[in-house]
């Protein structure tokens, strides 16, 4: 399937399921899935098998899609837990498709909470964020009102919350407060029109630069994870 039938498929699957499914994006963590093992990566956990539980510093927490070291073959579905292992690779998806400015703080505290949370224990993980941002939302405005579906309404939260993102993203040496995180993806669509996507083209670009940012990352950290099959290290 071209990449972005794909793509269009498991944003679709995601926004038709419940409010309450959190099997929300699975489709969308097998896609990013998908784009991770087309540069090389294997073992990969999470995605429609199931999220995986990894130990944090104050709490375990469920991600979309995971990497871990050593690698061992994916189980079946459900939470997975594996506590004799390190993470080396992390992504989290999320979504706001109703009530854009009140959900769109939370958001940022919901990232810098899990992200910090992780890199206590484990500072050399990856992570990588992927956010679906829908303008035909349906919320309230800024004097608290119901407001009707429309891009217009968001616009200026929207804008907010991605450059607030891209202040997050820019993890690497000498930069290496917690709290900031590798790489990141949003995608743009207004669930009123056929077309789904603001700009699809864009957006395909957008997705392939995060996953080659990740990839990049990990690459300099655990080179080993690149070894041919059968190669030595040195």
């Amino acid at each position: 399937m071209e990449l972005g039938q794909a793509l269009e498929a498991a944003v679709w699957d995601g926004l038709e399921k419940p409010a309450q499914s959190k099997r929300r994006w699975d489709l969308l963590a097998d896609y990013c899935m998908a784009r991770l093992e087309a540069r090389g990566l294997r073992g990969l956990l999470g995605g429609s098998r199931g999220e995986v539980s990894v130990r944090g510093f104050a709490r375990a927490k469920d991600w979309d899609v995971v990497l871990l070291a050593p690698l061992l073959a994916g189980g079946g579905g459900g939470r997975i837990q594996h506590p004799g292992e390190k993470p080396r690779l992390l992504l989290s998806l999320k979504s706001v498709l109703r009530n854009p400015l009140g959900s769109l703080p939370n958001r940022l505290d919901d990232l810098l909470g899990e992200v910090s949370s992780v890199q206590m224990l484990y500072p050399e993980v990856v992570i990588g964020y992927v956010v679906v941002l829908d303008h035909g939302a349906f919320g309230k405005s800024a004097g608290g009102k119901a407001a009707k579906a429309g891009g217009e309404e968001w616009e200026e939260g929207y804008n907010r919350f991605k450059e607030r993102l891209a202040h997050l993203t820019q993890r690497r040496p000498p930069l290496w407060a917690q709290g900031l995180i590798e790489g990141h993806w949003v995608i743009e669509v207004d669930s009123r029109t056929p077309g789904l996507f603001l700009d699809l083209e864009a957006t395909l670009e957008a997705g392939e630069a995060f996953f080659d940012a990740l990839v990049g990352a990990l690459r300099e950290r655990e080179p080993l994870l690149f070894l041919d099959h059968g190669q030595k290290p040195f």
